[in-house]
């Protein structure tokens, strides 16, 4: 008896009067959430023709699922600037790589032949955490196997066989996922924006300056997303 009445208020309430089936499916209702918005790059100034480092940008952690998002992107162009900027969007699937040290006992240089930094110096600025000794140093360097930094704060300040680490803000994509280039006039301010369908865990932008003398001021990126 109670088992014909719940399923009465269901085909009512959710089948419109009939079984629910493949061709009479529940419904879905999507509810959007609000709008969430942060700054993950701030630059007051960028040389002529260089560009931004990793250790430059805050990873956006779309871990929360925001499938749709917005990229922001603002820059002064000099009066004297002949080109723009150019905007790289590359993406990771975790924001941090790691792995052990397979080097020699109390040694300097971080070896690991097991893990791949894919650009050399693309780590320099973040930092490297020796977890087995409890110290950390800023990179200075890195290989495609290895990565240079002063060790701190730990028991020896070396690496041994065996010793783990991590990398916050690195393990991201050597090729990009996004490139795209910002309108230029020479003298002028300029904001403008990208819509992304995101499926990458998290992104980073990275920004160049494509200018061979001038530089680029005020530069900033910000990602706009559906919580």
């Amino acid at each position: 008896m109670l088992e014909s009445i719940v399923l009465r208020i269901l085909k009512t309430a959710l089948g419109s009067g009939d079984y629910i089936s493949s061709l009479n499916p529940l419904p879905v209702i999507e509810t959007p959430g609000g709008k969430a918005s942060g700054g993950i790059l701030t630059e007051a100034t960028i040389a002529a023709a260089t560009i931004t480092a990793l250790a430059d940008c805050t990873g956006l952690d779309l871990g929360g699922c925001p499938r749709q998002l917005c990229l922001t992107v603002e820059a002064l162009y000099n009066g004297a600037a002949t080109q723009g900027i150019r905007v790289h969007v590359i993406s990771s699937y975790g924001d941090s790589t790691g792995g052990a040290h397979t080097g020699g006992m109390g040694v300097a240089l971080l070896t690991d032949a097991d893990n791949h930094f894919p650009i050399i110096n693309d780590l320099v600025g973040l930092t490297v955490v020796n977890e087995t000794d409890g110290s950390e140093g800023v990179i200075t360097a890195n290989t495609l196997n290895t990565v240079t930094a002063v060790l701190a704060g730990g028991a020896a300040n070396v690496w041994n066989t065996g010793d783990t680490y991590y990398i916050t803000g690195a393990g991201y994509d050597s090729e990009d996922y996004d490139t795209w280039a910002p309108g230029f006039a020479a003298g002028t301010f300029i904001r403008q924006t990208k819509p992304y369908s995101a499926d990458p865990r998290t992104f980073k932008v990275l920004i160049e300056n494509l200018d061979p003398a001038q530089t680029v001021t005020f530069v900033t990126a910000a990602f706009t997303y559906q919580m």
